[in-house]
């Protein structure tokens, strides 16, 4: 980085403003800019924004507001019903949601979306107050509570409040969790990467275990990564990695939302170590309009991973022997451990978030699962609450 320019782009309502006092800072200074990015989810809006207004190759404009509100990705894929030559219609990875401000349109919702349902915030990130509600007094609890503790950025920086605390509600999906993270250049699939998740932490929507490769047969991750494909380019992005989280259903993927911004926590790095390829490379080399060179990669080993939270895990790393241990095993490269947050904070339950991953490396998905056991057993990592045996329960050959 040869220059800096500070400005405070925190209130995301006003990002169109914004984006014209950078663009105009930037011309001020004389930058010859050659591309614009962002890795940060609550600033790909605004940076589509500074890319549509110098002309430069972007994530696209559409496909980034689109992406940013969870409903408007779901009902814009629900209209999607023409044909397609070669592909399914998009519709049918899609589910009918309903933007939330108040109780009266919990009232409208409850009308097309069946109990049980999902409830999350409609800008939100890190599955930060996701809730799986059963009835209209369940919905109009979740929804009071979540907006009293939720208000403004300040209250919980980085999952979305910049952009406000409004809420949806969707249908409740059957399935196996999975992460799609994809290169675009011009619109065409460059490459694309699928892991497994485990169940989420009772409660609440957690991420609780990680695998990749996928454990999917092959057909499957075929249709999983089409229908990623397709939800990313029919909502309008072009260029870029994105992350697609999906479930598959028995009757085939369903979308739960795209992150139109390169996978966060422990994806970069897993992908990187498993198939030799840099996600932040193709990021930036998009940007600047160049089409990464990607060849099919075959994966070097199975990693998969358990993620630790506050409520189960900080005694653990509040050890400074214990903590320093897992530390020098990653080092030497036993295991790998991604955090996500370098201080271990007393949270909510409700809006509780990973704190770190921690990671094995084996010949095949069983050794992995023993490896992990073995290690989480030695770490006290499991637990009667956190039972990371089950967490890994669907991680198995042909897990469908």
């Amino acid at each position: 980085m040869d220059r800096y320019l500070e400005y405070d782009f925190t209130d995301h309502t006003m990002d169109e403003t914004h984006a014209k006092n950078i663009v105009h800072m930037l011309l001020k200074h004389g930058a010859e800019m050659d591309g614009c990015c962002t890795f940060w989810e609550d600033c790909v809006p605004l940076a589509a924004r500074i890319c549509d207004m110098l002309d430069l190759d972007g994530i696209g404009l559409k496909g980034a507001l689109i992406a940013k509100k969870k409903s408007a990705t779901q009902n814009t894929l629900c209209d999607r019903t023409a044909d397609i030559p070669h592909f399914p219609r998009t519709h049918l990875y899609a589910e009918r949601c309903h933007h939330i401000e108040n109780e009266c349109d919990l009232e409208t919702a409850e009308k097309t979306v069946d109990f049980p349902a999902i409830m999350k915030l409609e800008y939100g990130s890190s599955a930060v107050g996701v809730k799986l509600v059963h009835d209209m007094k369940e919905a109009k609890e979740h929804l009071s509570s979540l907006q009293d503790k939720l208000t403004c950025e300040e209250d919980h920086p980085g999952i979305g409040l910049g952009h406000g605390n409004s809420m949806l509600m969707m249908k409740y999906l059957e399935g196996t969790e999975h992460d799609i993270d994809i290169v675009l250049h011009k619109r065409k699939l460059v490459a694309a990467f699928v892991s497994d998740n485990g169940p989420t932490k009772k409660g609440c929507f957690t991420e609780t275990a990680a695998c990749m490769p996928s454990c999917l047969p092959k057909d499957k991750v075929g249709q999983i990564v089409t229908a990623a494909y397709q939800c990313c380019t029919e909502i309008g992005l072009v260029n870029g990695a994105f992350n697609v989280e999906m479930k598959m259903t028995p009757t085939g993927p369903k979308l739960i939302e795209i992150n139109a911004r390169m996978g966060g926590f422990y994806l970069r790095d897993w992908i990187k170590e498993i198939y030799g390829v840099d996600l932040v490379r193709c990021v930036f080399m998009t940007a600047c309009g160049i089409k990464p060179l990607v060849n099919k990669p075959k994966p070097r080993f199975q990693m998969m991973g358990v993620m630790c939270v506050p409520s189960a895990h900080a005694p653990i790393f509040k050890n400074t022997q214990t903590y320093d241990l897992i530390r020098n095993l990653h080092t030497m490269g036993h295991i790998r451990y991604n955090a996500i947050e370098d201080e271990i904070e007393d949270v909510d339950f409700e809006t509780e978030e990973p704190m770190c991953n921690i990671a094995v490396m084996a010949g095949d998905v069983q050794q992995a699962k023993e490896k992990l056991l073995n290690f989480c057993t030695l770490f006290h990592l499991t637990t009667e609450e956190y039972n990371v045996n089950h967490y890994l329960k669907n991680f198995k050959e042909n897990m469908i």
